[in-house]
């Protein structure tokens, strides 16, 4: 209990972090949305970077880039650790260790809750690991560009074409 006392404020804006991002995303598009020649285009997810992304080939599949949810995660963590901390510093008093570990506990049930669930998720082929998010021939990673921020879903967003991003359309090289 002593650990989860001492570390209360990390798992707190870790497990934050985790649920906060599985609710709320960015809504990434790429050029072949404008063009879709070969097939309908769906939308990446994720916040700060894409991450994830129905691949169309089965209705409960999706690809997903286990190294930029992780970095996600990270930066999150990074940039909400000092509101936190800041926060619970001015709610609970260092003297109060009975409600330092009740937050710790929280946040420790949070992370293991998300962790499970996101295991859950790529044992039942939910969510299928992947190197990159791109199709070689049709867009890479780095050809994503944000195009709206919201709450997250599961269904297979259809992507928006941005003619201010891509201005020329896309291109089948």
């Amino acid at each position: 209990m002593h650990l989860v006392n001492r570390y209360a404020i990390i798992l707190l804006t870790v497990g934050l972090v985790l649920w906060v991002e599985g609710l709320f995303t960015i809504e990434w598009s790429y050029p072949y949305c404008l063009s879709q020649s070969d097939g309908p285009a769906y939308a990446a997810q994720g916040m700060p970077l894409p991450y994830w992304m129905w691949n169309g080939v089965a209705s409960l599949e999706h690809s997903f880039m286990p190294l930029a949810y992780i970095l996600n995660i990270i930066v999150l963590s990074l940039l909400m650790f000092p509101a936190v901390r800041w926060l619970l510093n001015r709610v609970v008093s260092n003297q109060s260790k009975w409600l330092r570990s009740v937050i710790g506990v929280t946040g420790c049930l949070l992370l293991l809750s998300h962790v499970a669930l996101m295991g859950l998720l790529v044992s039942t082929g939910w969510y299928r690991p992947e190197i990159s998010l791109g199709l070689e021939g049709y867009y890479r990673y780095t050809d994503f560009r944000p195009v709206r921020f919201g709450l997250a879903h599961s269904n297979a967003p259809v992507c928006r074409p941005s003619r201010f991003w891509f201005p020329d359309g896309w291109r089948h090289d």
